[in-house]
């Protein structure tokens, strides 16, 4: 075998040794300069000093000669033999070609660790932070909703960390959002679903972890990243929020994630919102308010205050904040029992502008003389018309039979061929509604109009899986304003549940009218934004929007006050605690016959109601 050279040898030391970035460099120039300036010195003393007599001792002769290495303008104020000058001058060459490659070297680390910031990759150092793994049009949205979750708070932080460049996800942030509050974001770049690269985002010490990717297996993954990482770290109080559209997936994610995780089925809840959005025209204002911190929201309070009182002894003494329900060991209790009373390590959950907790005063009198004594109606059958299809179908159809009355219709219209029956659940299980599936050109007039003369209750527009997401919002765009303009030519105010992709086309699509409830991923971004907050808001949500249980629901103002005479609001709780129901807000019409929709007025609030009013309610059930 050939034996390398010495020299090569060196060579190759010395590359090992450049390569190893900056410190190396500064280290070897440190050398360099060390044996420099030695060499000049020990020649400069060996030559007797500038003058040659070997005056100036060994001390200041070395600091001279450094000063010549560092500075080229000390050698045109010297002075000495022909021999000294000529050993100043290597010395000063020699000191040029260090500063000059000190400069760069400082320079390129400088220029590296600038663009290694900018690469998003240093750690991140904070305590109770929420982090968002994945962004999309989506985070604007959980952003804004965790900025009005923390009004209340001096400095709260997230942080981003997804497959993007970090100035561009700034950039956008920046476009989207004006104001960012107390909430300060940070931005980091890295795979979710790398264990490596969560450690940039500092999961040890969070509070919270949102899962925000749509893509349903990369999702899984990811979960399983963040639950080794917080298993590894020992954060047992960190939980992880997401969101799964598949439901095969479903499954799988809430094994990844075990008793940390907290699922959120796209699909099932999404379906549930526009079944009771459609049955209930205002509901979707209703709905819309619950799930945004702006504003009243359902919070989670120490209900010790409260201790000894029943819920509807709360409310009489609760000014600004509805009490709905007592948090027990764990078990949701809405409308309990009217005997049953809040323990002190109970926990209650309200309706309030923030969470600030509860502060109770004296009991207020309800004015027993406006009380009214009427009875609820049945519900009648009803028909709900769905214009084409999408993923959302087979769901919607399983809620709509769970929540409308027997013997109701829902008419299915859709293009031929668009339609997959095997994807749709047996249609002879669902017992309270009979199914209609009409192959049509559902994008024409005189079709609609037909479809409209059938006088549905409401009208669901799902967005077409067919077609790519900004066509098929096109497609719901215009269909919207035909079925908007038939409405105001008929003369009848039927509500619009409308399936959107894309959150700009939701804009544009809400311009048109206020009534219409707009359904698409935001949702799902503010539930989770809730969640990331509240771990127990997803169970409270559930009961809620379930068919069985307490519900939210609106029934006639007239049934628990008389009309036509000014009420406060603690009068209307009082009247509805009699059937053991929880007044929450009400639907108010106006003079143009539009309405509109108060929730938690507070205690002061004085309303006159009409016949046409509603209360809104938290109850068993509509009987």
């Amino acid at each position: 075998m050939k034996k390398t050279s010495l020299r090569k040898r060196l060579s190759y030391r010395f590359d090992n040794l450049m390569s190893k970035g900056t410190p190396s460099l500064l280290l070897i120039l440190a050398v360099i300069t060390a044996v420099t300036v030695l060499a000049g010195a020990f020649a400069a003393i060996a030559l007797g000093g500038p003058d040659g007599s070997g005056g100036n001792s060994a001390g200041s002769t070395i600091w001279f000669t450094l000063m010549h290495a560092l500075s080229s303008g000390v050698l045109a104020k010297e002075e000495g033999t022909v021999a000294y000058l000529f050993v100043m001058t290597i010395v000063t060459f020699v000191g040029i070609f260090i500063t000059s490659f000190l400069i760069g070297t400082v320079s390129n680390a400088i220029k590296e660790k600038l663009v290694q910031l900018q690469r998003g990759r240093s750690s991140v150092i904070e305590e109770g932070h929420t982090v968002i793994l994945g962004f999309d049009e989506n985070v604007t949205e959980i952003i804004r909703e965790l900025i009005y979750a923390n009004e209340n708070k001096n400095d709260a932080c997230c942080v981003i960390m997804a497959d993007h460049d970090k100035t561009d996800m700034e950039d956008t942030i920046r476009d989207e959002i004006d104001d960012t509050g107390s909430l300060r974001i940070i931005c980091r770049s890295g795979r979710p679903d790398s264990v490596h690269d969560l450690k940039v985002c500092s999961l040890d010490t969070c509070r919270s972890v949102i899962v925000n990717l749509e893509d349903d297996f990369m999702c899984v993954k990811t979960i399983l990243a963040c639950e080794e990482l917080l298993n590894e770290t020992d954060n047992d109080a960190a939980y992880i929020t997401a969101v799964i559209r598949d439901r095969e997936v479903l499954q799988p994610a809430k094994i990844a994630g075990g008793q940390r995780v907290e699922i959120l089925n796209f699909h099932k809840t999404m379906a549930r919102l526009m079944v009771q959005a459609g049955r209930h025209p205002g509901m979707s204002e209703i709905l819309s308010q619950l799930l945004s911190f702006k504003g009243n929201e359902i919070y989670v309070e120490d209900g010790a205050p409260a201790a000894g009182y029943t819920l509807a002894e709360v409310n009489q003494r609760l000014p600004d904040i509805c009490a709905v329900g007592i948090l027990r060991s764990g078990e949701l209790l809405f409308n309990p029992d009217p005997a049953v009373k809040v323990e002190k390590d109970d926990s209650l959950i309200v309706i309030a502008e923030d969470d600030n907790g509860i502060r109770l005063e004296d009991a207020a009198e309800p004015d027993e003389s406006v009380f009214a004594y009427g009875q609820e109606e049945g519900t009648d059958p009803d028909t709900m018309l769905i214009l084409g299809s999408s993923d959302l179908l087979r769901q919607i159809l399983i809620e709509e039979n769970a929540y409308a009355p027997a013997g109701s219709r829902v008419i299915i219209a859709a293009e031929e061929g668009a339609l997959d029956m095997d994807a749709l659940p047996d249609l002879s299980t669902l017992t309270n509604i009979r199914t209609e599936v009409r192959e049509c050109s559902i994008y024409r007039r005189n079709t609609l109009e037909k479809l409209c003369a059938e006088n549905p209750s409401g009208i669901l527009l799902l967005s077409d899986t067919r077609l790519e997401a900004e066509e098929a919002d096109a497609k719901t765009l215009m269909l919207q304003l035909l079925l908007t303009d038939i409405s105001a030519q008929i003369g009848a105010d039927v509500p619009l549940i409308i399936e959107m992709n894309s959150t700009h086309n939701q804009k544009l699509s809400q311009m048109m009218r206020g009534t219409d409830f707009v359904v698409s991923s935001r949702i799902a971004a503010r539930m989770m934004a809730h969640i990331s907050e509240q771990r127990q808001t997803k169970d409270i949500l559930n009961s809620l929007l379930s068919e069985g249980g307490s519900g939210i629901y609106m029934k006639p103002a007239a049934r628990y006050v008389q009309t036509g005479r000014p009420v406060s609001f603690h009068t209307l709780q009082a009247s509805a605690a009699r059937n053991n129901e929880i007044a929450i807000g009400y639907k108010k019409f106006t003079g143009d016959g539009s309405f509109t929709i108060q929730i938690n007025p507070g205690s002061s609030a004085q309303v006159e109601f009409t016949e046409k009013d509603d209360v809104i309610l938290i109850c068993d059930n509509l009987l």
